[in-house]
């Protein structure tokens, strides 16, 4: 009876050792599988993630001009008319694609530097939630405001926006910023746009194609 009573501790001893030692190897899979699905596919995702966000942070405000004033930013001719107000519907409703001197709606022009190793290409302009889109038919064209679009001017059109090279005034023939380019970003307001008091700040989001848009607040009334 003894000997039987010692045979079954000794085996219900090795069942419980038996039963850890799968645990402890049943433990030690899974953590070496989770490590390796982690490290092959959540690290790169987050590795894409994190250079994107790098990627909206190389892009650098320089300056910009928003006042009721002549020559914005030193462009000869790049004029807004002094009504205490950048114009947008008001003025745009009424006299569409028209320059400011002809009662049409009123520009804010941004310098900003692709400080990344790659090219960008800007997809949009959001101004306070109104989205501005690229004006193809500035493509390649020497800036001109001394007339109306439908009279010769070559201008963005009303809600839109075109790429200016620094030191130049012949507008970009794409939207594309290359790496270490300083551009200006010249924006017309359109009929979505409210007219925007002076000493007010507006909400800038320029869209790079990356998962985060890239933000500036500046102030209207102001060239800095």
């Amino acid at each position: 009876m003894e000997k039987q009573s010692c045979t079954s501790k000794r085996r219900g001893i090795t069942d419980i050792i038996s039963t850890m030692l799968l645990m402890g190897i049943t433990v030690t899979g899974a953590t070496t599988l989770t490590y390796f699905v982690n490290d092959s596919f959540v690290s790169g995702n987050l590795a894409t993630a994190s250079s994107l966000d790098t990627a909206t942070k190389s892009i650098k405000l320089l300056g910009y001009d928003t006042r009721d004033s002549t020559t914005l930013l030193q462009i000869t001719n790049l004029d807004n008319e002094f009504d205490s107000n950048i114009c947008g519907n008001t003025c745009a409703v009424l006299n569409s694609d028209k320059i400011p001197s002809n009662g049409g709606s009123e520009f804010i022009i941004i310098k900003i530097k692709n400080n990344s190793i790659n090219s960008v290409f800007l997809e949009n302009i959001q101004l306070n939630d109104v989205r501005h889109s690229w004006d193809i038919q500035t493509s390649g064209t020497t800036l001109n405001t001394l007339q109306d679009i439908s009279s010769g001017g070559t201008y963005p059109h009303d809600g839109m926006f075109s790429i200016i090279p620094n030191s130049s005034t012949i507008q970009s023939t794409n939207n594309e910023i290359k790496s270490g380019q300083t551009v200006n970003l010249l924006i017309k307001l359109g009929i979505d746009d409210s007219d925007i008091l002076l000493n007010k700040g507006i909400r800038v989001f320029l869209n790079i194609g990356s998962i985060h848009l890239v933000e500036f607040l500046i102030e209207s009334g102001n060239a800095r």
